[in-house]
């Protein structure tokens, strides 16, 4: 109890140096509280039941607020995206080290597809999952990260839903980009060695690696 009274304070402060009590309102931010301790101290596999345990509300609350809740979450992405690019192009200022945007993409699987499943799925589709070379249905993200002189943050976690291609959301992420004030580099596998991802990168900076 005690080590998650600390945590709690810790990651609290977190908050407000990103100035996110101004933003949310209390309530929101006891339920941010709730989701990240349950994260960081239970090891999150997914489960709503985990976030009461740091919560005086029932899960269900926590779960209604995910869903249905009357807060921007595109608005806590922009505060996050910022803080990332304010510490990373930072250390790059002050270093003198590359910038690293890494870009790789995972499928979590589900057991039924959805015309078995009582309850469909929402935005899971079938996606080509290369290590196991075949359609696997499920939810597909992309994940982005910024990374300088043995510093690392997430930038960006992307569900993709076929709405729009996995090349566009990178061109996306390649334009919210600052220009690097130093020689940087993108890495990526061969799924997005495209002339336009590469160029989109160069404008910013970033040379193009594959790994």
């Amino acid at each position: 109890m005690e080590h998650s009274i600390y945590q709690s304070k810790v990651i609290y402060n977190c908050l407000k140096q990103l100035n996110l009590c101004k933003v949310f309102s209390h309530t929101t931010i006891k339920h941010f509280l709730a989701i990240l301790l349950s994260v960081f101290s239970l090891g999150y596999q997914g489960k709503t039941v985990n976030f009461e345990k740091y919560s005086n509300c029932h899960r269900t609350t926590i779960a209604h607020f995910l869903n249905k809740g009357t807060w921007t979450d595109t608005q806590l992405e922009t505060i996050l995206k910022t803080a990332v690019i304010t510490v990373i192009y930072k250390e790059a200022l002050v270093s003198g080290k590359p910038i690293f945007c890494t870009v790789d993409d995972t499928i979590l699987s589900k057991t039924k597809p959805s015309s078995q499943a009582l309850h469909p799925i929402e935005d899971a589709y079938f996606h080509q999952f290369h290590l196991k070379k075949k359609q696997d249905y499920g939810h597909q993200a992309v994940a982005v990260m910024l990374s300088c002189n043995g510093l690392i943050l997430n930038y960006a976690i992307l569900m993709y839903n076929k709405s729009t291609s996995k090349i566009q959301l990178i061109c996306d992420i390649a334009s919210e980009l600052p220009v690097s004030p130093v020689v940087s580099y993108f890495l990526c596998d061969s799924w997005y060695t495209s002339g336009k991802v590469m160029n989109a990168f160069l404008k910013k900076g970033f040379y193009t690696l594959v790994l």
